[in-house]
């Protein structure tokens, strides 16, 4: 007589699973702390390079600030020149 069809099938079942633990361990890179040190010190990088980006990005927006300010204030002084200028002719 033949052994039961689920016994065929959990034994195939944790011979798959035997094997691919065995083959796991055998072919893991890392060590479960080594790969958790490697992926937050990725995560830092990531962070400080994040961090770095968006300082020079808050530098050069507050340069253009700085440089739009400049701007605005010579076109005021110019039309004011301008309007005296003119005002003094007409009169």
């Amino acid at each position: 007589m033949s052994a039961p069809k689920w016994q065929g099938t959990a034994s195939g079942l944790l011979f798959g699973v035997g094997v691919g633990v065995a083959l796991g361990i055998h072919l893991a890179p890392k060590s479960g702390r080594d790969t958790r040190d490697q992926i937050v010190g990725n995560v830092k990088d990531g962070l400080d390079e994040a961090m770095a980006t968006g300082q020079k990005l808050t530098r050069r927006a507050q340069q253009t600030l700085d440089d739009a300010r400049e701007r605005v204030k010579d076109a005021t002084d110019a039309g004011e020149r301008a309007y005296r200028d003119a005002k003094s002719i007409a009169s």
